[in-house]
């Protein structure tokens, strides 16, 4: 694993990143990474990290919405995925970076026919890393049809206030929590009443293709599935070179903090170190 896959980006679709905050790129990942992302779910499933959240489990109706964060230490496939993939030298030409550093990854496992919408969100407020180089990568194993798509709020990452945070605990998705010393913009109705004040970007996707954006736009709205359809999807987080560590006021999610500290990492530190890898955008990881 000396090397990582590379896969060609327009600079169109990287201009198009900064001004819209989310582009969708069609079959970078092959059936290889394909199998191994799905070899690692399968495991991750079996043996969940201790963030392992059920969001929805009906044990009548057998609708069931898996969560987890992880590593690249957690999950050996993950880890293949992460650093000999195309994702890590694709992450890095969009953050006009000479680097990206893989933070971590995001799980979620519906169900087929599970009716459970993500909220809408912003990813990076909650992270214990504070930068404009940041990103996601998100993919889903399985076909992502009309309807089913993750949305994106165009232009949201350039807003000037962080959008109010919402509840991601255990049995409790939704809803805005309640944090004191911020400014927040309070939460729009963007599926409701408020939609039509804002512009959004969604794409219909079939497996290998995948959507990069910000950490700051706002996105939600996926995973209200039809029966029979099962969404099998994981999103993997980047940062660049003017990344620096830091706490929230309400809490990060993941709390990554006394990870990073055993790791000799500390607030204010840029944290590359064994946790969390480095690959250049030629594709080299760095040691």
């Amino acid at each position: 694993m000396e090397k990582s896959e590379l896969f060609p980006v327009d600079q169109e679709d990287i201009d198009a990143f900064w001004r819209d905050g989310a582009v969708v790129l069609r079959g970078v990942l092959n059936e290889h990474w394909r199998r191994e992302l799905a070899d690692g779910i399968t495991l991750n499933l079996v043996q969940p990290t201790s963030r392992r959240v059920d969001w929805v489990r009906d044990e009548t109706t057998g609708d069931h919405l898996f969560h987890d964060q992880l590593t690249v230490a957690h999950n050996p496939h993950y880890e293949r995925c992460m650093l000999a993939s195309p994702l890590g030298p694709l992450a890095a030409r969009f953050m006009a970076s000479p680097t990206a550093l893989a933070f971590y990854a995001t799980v979620f496992v519906r169900s087929p026919g599970t009716r459970s919408r993500t909220p809408w969100h912003q990813d990076q407020t909650y992270w214990c890393a504070d930068g404009r180089q940041a990103l996601s990568i998100w993919t889903a194993l399985d076909p992502v049809p009309a309807g089913t798509e993750l949305e994106f709020v165009r232009g949201s990452h350039l807003w000037e206030k962080p959008l109010a945070q919402t509840n991601f605990d255990e049995q409790n998705l939704g809803g805005e929590r309640e944090i004191e010393d911020i400014d927040f913009m309070p939460m729009p109705d963007f599926s409701g009443a408020d939609r039509d004040r804002f512009e959004f970007l969604g794409w219909p996707m079939e497996p290998g293709d995948v959507l990069v954006f910000h950490g700051m736009t706002v996105h939600g709205g996926s995973g209200d599935l039809p029966a029979g359809l099962q969404r099998r999807s994981i999103s993997t987080q980047w940062l660049g070179p003017d990344a620096r560590v830091t706490d929230r006021p309400g809490g990060c999610n993941p709390d990554w903090l006394p990870e990073l500290a055993q790791n000799g990492i500390g607030l204010g530190d840029y944290p590359a170190c064994a946790m969390c890898p480095t690959i250049t955008a030629e594709g080299t990881i760095l040691p």
